[in-house]
């Protein structure tokens, strides 16, 4: 697993996260676009880390 790729991913995630708390009860779309740009990326970074690092566990069995 790449450190640098999972610390990105779950900065990005809290982040994200911290900026819509606040905004919970109403909708406003240009309030929750960028919240939810970093939540989506963050966990894009994590998922495709995780799939990755699982994909050469197999190759080494």
């Amino acid at each position: 697993m790449n450190f640098r790729n999972i610390f990105w991913g779950v900065i990005l995630i809290i982040t994200g996260s911290l900026f819509l708390i606040e905004e919970l009860t109403s909708f406003d779309f240009g309030r929750f676009f960028w919240p939810i740009i970093m939540i989506t990326t963050g966990g894009l970074l994590l998922l495709r880390n995780f799939l990755n690092s699982d994909l050469s566990n197999r190759s080494n069995i």
